[in-house]
């Protein structure tokens, strides 16, 4: 049993991201089926049982990523533990807030509060962890994730992450409007209400739903890795091919009437691209591109107000269109860029494991 650990360490070691990329989507799989299809939600502790099979397969991604780094690179995990309870547990404290404040808007009339705090008691230890692994004992595990809680770059490029899709939704719906003999703006019902929800899933994405959990994970360690052999370009298109089939789980329900292959295989493409892009400008930084993710997802509740249109698909593949020309994204970056995951004398000589 030691040997054939010792031979799967090696295979690891030689190719980390197919590795990152196959238990990031087994641990998905495993749960997020059975939480969707096996465990019906509506019947009592099998659905808490599917909850939290939920949370948890979302958070694969990130999972996988400190699991390969830790195996690929060995250090001292142990940090002080007073100074990581002093971090964990106001973010542990927030998260809390958060996926209550995001179970109210979905939850029935009459559900008690009691049971949303205790369902999101142990759901927000995920987000407390990852963010006080940052300060893990192991160099690594701190390379892959120092980013979340010390950002680089300009200003610049997080408003940019902040605003690209609202600003494409809103241009996009006016122009269809304009075109279409229709008022520019269309009348907001209960504006205070709908920003509320906004907020609320701004958030709750930036905790569970796409931020932390997934950013953590593609970025930080699949195109940190992939950029030190391939071009942002190449790399975007892999990990491009690596999300679509990691999403199908969630896919299976969320485009069960339609709309995947518009959606998932050509928007998303262009959206990866545009992820990649604000990563490496703000040197492989994961908070903007956690911000740029939360801002896509928390457009949802909008969607009655300022629905997706042909306009706003032909400014978002533009945008993409733009920065891909612009930033020569087909060259590949330099070794010392800090998007580009650095060979260490370790890594010499090896394998690079990368699709190779």
């Amino acid at each position: 049993m030691k040997t054939l650990f010792k031979k799967l360490g090696k295979v690891i070691k030689n190719h980390p991201v197919e590795a990152f990329f196959l238990l990031a989507t087994g641990i998905c799989y495993l749960t997020l089926f059975p939480a969707i299809y096996m465990v019906p939600h509506d019947a009592g502790l099998f659905g808490i049982l599917g909850f939290y099979l939920g949370k948890a397969g979302v958070y694969s991604p990130v999972i996988a990523g400190i699991t390969i780094t830790r195996i690929t690179n060995p250090g001292p995990p142990k940090v002080n533990f007073i100074r990581r309870l002093k971090i964990s547990v106001p973010v542990w404290i927030i998260a809390i807030i958060v996926n209550i404040a995001g179970l109210k808007l979905t939850a029935p009339a009459g559900v008690s509060m009691t049971g949303l705090i205790l369902l999101s008691i142990p759901v927000a230890l995920l987000p407390a962890w990852v963010i006080s692994s940052a300060f893990s004992g192991s160099e690594s595990i701190r390379d892959m994730l120092s980013t979340l809680i010390r950002p680089k770059g300009k200003f610049v490029y997080y408003l940019i992450a902040l605003m690209t899709f609202p600003i494409v939704m809103v241009t996009g719906a006016v122009i269809t409007n304009i075109i279409s003999g229709e008022a520019w703006f269309p009348v907001i019902p209960r504006p205070g209400s709908l920003l509320v929800k906004v907020l609320i899933n701004f958030f709750l994405v930036i905790y569970f739903d796409g931020g932390i959990n997934e950013e953590s994970g593609w970025r930080g360690f699949g195109q940190k890795r992939l950029q030190s052999v391939y071009s942002p370009l190449v790399s975007a298109i892999l990990l491009w091919v690596f999300m679509v089939i990691w999403h199908i789980p969630n896919d299976c329900i969320q485009y069960q009437n339609g709309g995947y292959i518009m959606v998932r295989i050509v928007l998303y493409f262009f959206i990866t691209i545009l992820f990649t892009w604000v990563y490496n400008r703000t040197n492989g930084s994961i908070l903007p591109v956690i911000i740029f993710h939360a801002s896509m997802n928390s457009m949802n509740p909008l969607m009655g107000v300022f629905p997706i249109t042909t306009a706003s698909n032909v400014l978002l593949i533009g945008s993409a269109v733009l920065v891909l020309i612009t930033d020569h994204m087909w060259r590949k970056l330099p070794g010392d860029h800090p998007a580009v995951f650095p060979e260490t004398d370790q890594d010499k000589g090896q394998d690079p494991g990368i699709l190779t």
